[in-house]
């Protein structure tokens, strides 16, 4: 099998309502849908949606990636996955959502050929995973209000935003905690918002009302990782400082993280996630698959690749949920509140009108 033609469709998604984190408030987003076309008329689908703060990558500097990969990639097996990441990452460095869309792409295509789904084909662990549902800055009414949503459809895992306003963080949390109950898992993420000094004070405050938080610190301070996480009682995950194998294993040497948060967008795709999590198993540390603002697409993939694999134990793939859904997408997975069961259809097993 050998790819014919690799196309960008540019789509806008819609929110619900605004989502606000520490640096920017969301109303819509662009992304970018890949269609690998192949002389076997087998078609894969992936995506590539980027996070300035995040990956130093938009989408406007994702298509051009992309229309450069086209031109490189025609001819290739799509299914020699290493052979063209390795020709991907000679050619053009970093760009790793463009390379992720590429992967998911051409991953789709290697289940559809094998007939299997991507779960299986993975490694096979469940069909079902658990995600939890993030909820954006609010007020503490507000924040309230939307747990207990949530909850009553049936998420047990809910994710807090925090990192703009200390005093507001922590009515929040309390208030978040009071409408929840003691039984509902609370997670924090200030994405980069903090010091060193600061998340152990802010942690103390929180106490056992949460029981991890989320890449307190600026992505390049893995230095004072491991002091905060011997500071605080509650588990420490990183997310922006792993974007590769290399990262991950420099953070559990140092003894950094008890969890590694993992996104496609970031780690190049569905090949490089493989590697950061053999490198957090092999370390004892169990790791999440978390998304940027994706469309089912990237998050179906992601969800496959928590199902097949026991050392995720966690999942933040609930994206889709706060966007108005696109008339062209339709399969991946059904939810049941936090419940995930993916399609036993090959490859993605979805159905993308583009």
């Amino acid at each position: 099998m050998k790819i014919t033609k690799i196309e960008t469709f540019r789509q806008q998604v819609e929110l619900t309502e605004p989502f606000k984190i520490s640096f920017r408030t969301i109303t819509a987003v662009d992304t970018l849908i890949v269609k690998i076309s192949t002389d076997a008329g087998l078609v894969g689908f992936g995506e590539a949606s980027p996070i300035e703060q995040v990956t130093a990558e938009s989408v406007d500097t994702e298509q051009v990636a992309l229309d450069f990969f086209a031109d490189l990639l025609v001819g290739s097996d799509p299914c020699a996955i290493e052979a063209l990441h390795t020709k991907m990452d000679s050619a053009l460095a970093g760009h790793t959502a463009a390379k992720a869309g590429i992967d998911i792409a051409c991953f789709d295509l290697l289940g559809k050929q094998a007939g299997l789904p991507l779960w299986k084909l993975l490694g096979g662990n469940a069909n079902q995973i658990v995600s939890d549902v993030t909820l954006g800055i609010e007020s503490p009414e507000k924040a309230a209000q939307d747990a207990k949503k949530w909850v009553a459809q049936g998420f047990t895992e809910l994710k807090l935003k925090v990192g703009v306003d200390d005093a507001s963080d922590l009515a929040t949390v309390k208030a978040v905690r009071e409408a929840v109950g003691p039984d509902i898992d609370l997670r924090l993420d200030a994405n980069q918002a903090w010091t060193a000094k600061h998340t152990i004070h802010m942690m103390a405050q929180f106490g056992d009302l949460v029981s991890a938080v989320e890449q307190p610190l600026p992505a390049d301070d893995t230095r004072d990782l491991a002091l905060v996480r011997a500071n605080i009682d509650q588990q420490l995950m990183v997310d922006e400082s792993v974007h590769s194998a290399k990262d991950a294993l420099k953070i559990v040497a140092d003894g950094g993280a008890d969890l590694i948060n993992i996104k496609l967008q970031k780690s190049s795709g569905l090949w490089g996630a493989e590697q950061i999590n053999a490198i957090a198993e092999s370390a004892g540390v169990n790791t999440m698959l978390g998304c940027m603002l994706e469309t089912k697409v990237g998050l179906t993939a992601a969800a496959h690749f928590v199902a097949a694999h026991k050392n995720v134990h966690f999942a933040d793939l609930d994206g889709f949920l706060t966007f108005k859904a696109p008339a062209w997408l339709h399969g991946g997975f059904e939810n049941d509140g936090g419940v995930f069961t993916l399609s036993d259809e090959p490859g993605l097993g979805m159905t993308i009108d583009l």
